[in-house]
């Protein structure tokens, strides 16, 4: 595949190949001193061996050393340069003579004479795998017998899928006379840096995922970048390059087309039919597909494997690279994907061997226009469901893809299978359990799970069943919105599962419990059942390989400002799940991710974690509409009304009367888009449901802890101080049981502020760093701050314009063009700050600070310590200290936090990153 080179060359050719750079510029440095040798590249096709070979005679010639560059071993005459035509010369007959005596190679004799009348030279020579039996046998002659001589080889060669006469010659090479430098793919960080480089930013999610891809090869990498670059599929926003189209790059496509054509008729269909797999396949898989017996393809699958399309991997053959088999996909006409999904849907289903979702995927794409898809899918779901475990997939699958009516039907079926006293009862049981284990994450309740927990109690039933159906009967009465009977009986449950030694029945009611706890704001009670839940999940084994309580865990460290820590929380899930083939959360990965990104002010991050997750979900389903509640809040920061009045509307025709999307999620976002119309009456009226259910269920609040603020100032707006007592009043309830919780401590001061107009309280809010974890809350304060001083008279309006300023940075920053260009209206109505000279008097103790003491003061005021500053700007903690008694000194003050409250006056710096 031949690549263009992008920008800055020195970083994409040689990036992630630092070690074997180093390794070369040694070996030259010996050469320098006269000693020579013989280095031997080894990797697959595309890994980058001639790139490094062309590093390597770069690095030669800035140190003035002569390269003969030999080409290709087994090119033809024209390829070769430098005077020594190897093709020719090592073709020769070539008798070697212990004593001397002999004849001598005319390729050894070129060699020598260079030597000894030119000095060290590189002579370099790729692709030698290629070379047949007798030139590999000479090469082999004449890298041993110029071993003495000051003469580095450079080789590069594929490594052999088979034993040959050629390959014994490379190899005794490479064992007995070189330095082997095999190269693996490159790691990600190298890809990342390469795609920097052609981009001019770093990538979003989204466009490093398809990058990465590429699976470090390098030629394939550089192929992609440029692609994506020459065809324009690549835009930068919010200083990060993101996608413009899922679709692969015409380029891409081609140079994947022209590599299957180097294979026989045989081989390219076989590998065409492969990529309809998203994961390694055996022989027999393989034979099947095609319709031909698992002998005959055996030299069609050896040549793919020779030529690096294919690769052994897992007990099976699959793609080298995922880029190669998403191109070799693409390029299949639509009938032909169509006709292979249908048969690997078949082929599947007859040998059981591999997962529901698996099948499901296949008979889905394998559907025609017009199909009845959903009539297929749940055939073959009610023919496998007559296991747990196919039940569990079953009913999970449906319910991630919004097929919730075919789910309760299949679970409906089941239960009336057979009567209650039958050997089916533990089937039945087994199925509410998988119920209430996705309608705990995504699911409707409809009274399904309440109305078969109460015709199966009325039997009795052996241990482990009691303590399962108690914790369907806890998810139940949770759907149902009713925490109190669920958090009671879901503590039966746990109690139960301990005595019935039922690990999954206790992992899943610690999952409830911890929902139960976030959902009435016990967010400590939360983050203790998501630590069990783990623990269970681990000591369970197979049994609980498919609950993931790291979203719960997620979601309880959020509330507790531990965003970082959250998001690993969720990184480490995922990749759990991806190993084990779990695909029925990827949509809530991606949405939880969203909602931690928005509340960490990284909008752009945000919105493409949320566009992920649409991708992988119906609009229709309960996450499905979330997630468009989440992007018209997203829209809506972005200044884009339009767009965000479009997704409200058709998260509006979702269900939102369930666990992934509560009713309060469509209620707030309503009313904020109504309040960003400027019609507040409307926005009171919209988020009046909410006002009402916040005591008993302050979900929000501890998830968005800015949202009190917010609810306080339309409350007051439209009149009704006694709802906006009633948010307060929640806040207060919440930082009283968590007074560690520094953005729920700043968010209460902060309602309470705009509650009474105190202005003490608002300037409170975003002290002592208690807001600093919520960009787009401390930004909130900030503002109100600065609406609350030019009420109060500040005298000049300086501290209303730096309030506003420090705002406006913060919302810039986090991409809120929205809130943005709400403050530069109001600092537009501020009078004309005055010039230096005009307000030395005001503000003596900044204007007197040296640039150094400056430093100090500002990373003090951000709460670091003496030691801390010091490691920063690289001072010793004895300066700081000094430094920071001058601060004091001339900002009149006598503790740190005084210093900080009169650096927050004072410094108005335009570097956003130092508000």
């Amino acid at each position: 595949m031949s690549v263009t080179v992008l920008t800055k060359p020195e970083i994409i050719q040689t990036a992630g190949r630092s070690k074997e750079l180093a390794l070369l510029r040694r070996t030259l440095e010996e050469l320098r001193g006269g000693t020579g040798g013989c280095v031997m590249i080894e990797g697959p096709g595309g890994i980058g061996k001639s790139h490094l070979l062309e590093a390597a005679a770069s690095e030669a010639a800035q140190q003035d050393i002569r390269i003969i560059a030999a080409g290709a071993a087994g090119g033809s005459p024209a390829q070769h340069t430098g005077g020594l035509d190897f093709a020719a010369h090592l073709a020769a007959r070539f008798a070697a003579d212990p004593g001397g005596s002999g004849p001598v190679d005319p390729a050894e004799a070129r060699v020598r004479e260079l030597a000894l009348t030119e000095g060290p030279f590189v002579l370099t020579l790729d692709d030698i795998d290629g070379a047949d039996e007798a030139t590999a046998r000479r090469l082999a002659a004449l890298v041993s017998r110029t071993e003495t001589l000051p003469v580095l080889w450079l080789l590069a060669r594929k490594p052999a899928l088979a034993v040959t006469a050629t390959s014994r010659a490379l190899e005794e090479i490479a064992s007995h006379h070189a330095v082997r430098l095999r190269l693996g793919p490159l790691e990600e960080a190298a890809v990342d840096e390469m795609a920097a480089a052609a981009f001019g930013a770093p990538m979003e999610p989204r466009l490093a995922e398809l990058v990465h891809r590429s699976g470090g090869a390098p030629a394939l990498v550089k192929l992609l970048l440029d692609a994506l670059s020459r065809e324009g599929l690549v835009r930068i926003r919010g200083q990060r390059a993101s996608l413009r189209s899922d679709e692969l790059p015409r380029r891409v496509l081609d140079a994947v087309a022209l590599k299957m054509h180097e294979l026989s008729d045989d081989a390219r269909w076989l590998v065409s039919a492969l990529a309809v797999f998203d994961r390694p396949c055996t022989l027999h898989e393989a034979g099947a597909l095609v319709g031909r017996s698992t002998l005959d393809i055996v030299a069609a699958v050896h040549e793919a494997l020779s030529q690096g399309v294919l690769v052994e991997r897992d007990g099976g053959v699959d793609f080298c690279y995922p880029l190669t088999r998403d191109a070799t996909y693409d390029n299949l006409p639509e009938t032909t994907r169509m006709a292979l999904h249908r048969e690997a849907a078949t082929l599947l289903q007859r040998d059981g061997s591999c997962g529901t979702d698996e099948v499901a995927r296949h008979i889905t794409l394998g559907s025609r226009p017009g199909e009845d898809t959903t009539g297929r899918l749940f055939a073959f779901l009610e023919r496998t469901a007559h296991s747990p475990q196919g039940i569990t997939d079953s009913v999970r699958l449906l319910a991630t893809a919004g097929h919730h009516e075919e789910a309760r039907a299949l679970v409906a079926s089941v239960l009336r299978g057979a009567g209650p006293d039958g050997p089916d009862t533990a089937v039945k049981v087994r199925t509410l359990l998988a119920v209430a284990s996705v309608w705990l994450y995504t699911g409707r309740n409809d009274g399904l799970t309440a109305q078969a927990v109460r015709h199966l109690g009325e039997s009795g039933l052996p241990a482990p069943q009691r303590s399962q159906l108690l914790v369907a009967e806890a998810v139940a009465h949770l759907c149902d919105n009713d925490t109190e009977a669920a958090v009671a009986t879901g503590r039966r449950a746990l109690r139960q599962g301990e005595e019935d030694e039922d690990v999954l029945s206790r992992l899943l009611a610690d999952m409830l419990l911890s929902r139960c706890a976030l959902e009435s704001g016990d967010l400590d009670e939360a983050v203790i059942r998501a630590c069990e839940g783990m623990h269970l999940a681990q000591l369970g084994g197979r049994e609980t390989a498919h609950h993931y309580p790291h979203l719960m865990m997620a979601s309880a460290l959020a509330a507790h400002d531990e965003l970082a820590e959250a998001e690993i929380m969720l990184r480490l899930g995922e990749q759990q799940a991806v190993r084990k083939g779990d695909t029925w959360l990827r949509p809530m990965w991606h949405y939880q991710r969203a909602l931690l990104r928005l509340s960490a002010g990284r909008l752009a991050e945000a919105e493409e974690a949320a566009e992920t997750a649409t991708s992988a979900v119906e609009p229709s389903s309960p996450v499905g509409s979330a997630v468009l509640a989440l992007l018209s809040h997203l829209a809506l920061l972005r200044d884009d009304i339009s767009t965000a009045r479009y997704h409200l509307r058709c998260a509006s025709l979702g269900p939102f009367d369930t666990m992934s999307s509560a009713p309060e999620d469509l209620v707030w976002r309503r009313g904020l888009l109504r309040r960003a119309e400027g019609d507040t009456a409307g926005a009171f009226k919209a988020l009046r449901p909410l006002y009402d259910t916040l005591p008993a269920r302050p979900r929000l609040l501890t998830r968005e802890p800015g949202a009190a603020a917010i609810l306080v100032g339309v409350a007051r707006c439209a009149g009704s101080r006694e709802h906006a007592a009633t948010v307060v009043a929640v806040m207060r309830d919440l930082t009283s049981r968590h007074p560690s919780i520094g953005s729920l401590q700043g968010a209460a001061m902060h309602a309470e502020g705009v509650l009474r107009d105190d202005l003490r309280l608002v300037e409170r809010s975003h002290e002592e760093r208690r807001l600093t974890v919520r960009p787009l809350a401390l930004a909130a304060a900030l503002e109100d701050s600065g609406v609350l001083l030019r009420r109060t008279g500040d005298q000049g309006g300086q501290q209303t314009t730096t309030r506003l300023r420090q705002a406006l940075c913060l919302y810039e920053k986090a991409g809120a063009s929205f809130l943005a260009r709400r403050v530069r209206g109001r600092l537009a109505e501020q009078p004309a700050r005055p010039n230096a000279a005009q307000t030395s008097g005001t503000v003596p103790g900044w204007e007197s600070l040296t640039e150094a003491e400056r430093r100090v003061g500002i990373l003090v005021a951000e709460g670091l310590t003496n030691r801390e500053v010091a490691k920063r700007l690289f001072l010793s903690p004895h300066t700081v200290d000094s430094h920071l008694r001058q601060c004091f000194a001339k900002f009149a003050v006598n503790n740190r936090v005084e210093l900080t409250r009169a650096v927050v006056e004072h410094h108005t710096p335009d570097d956003p990153e130092n508000t």
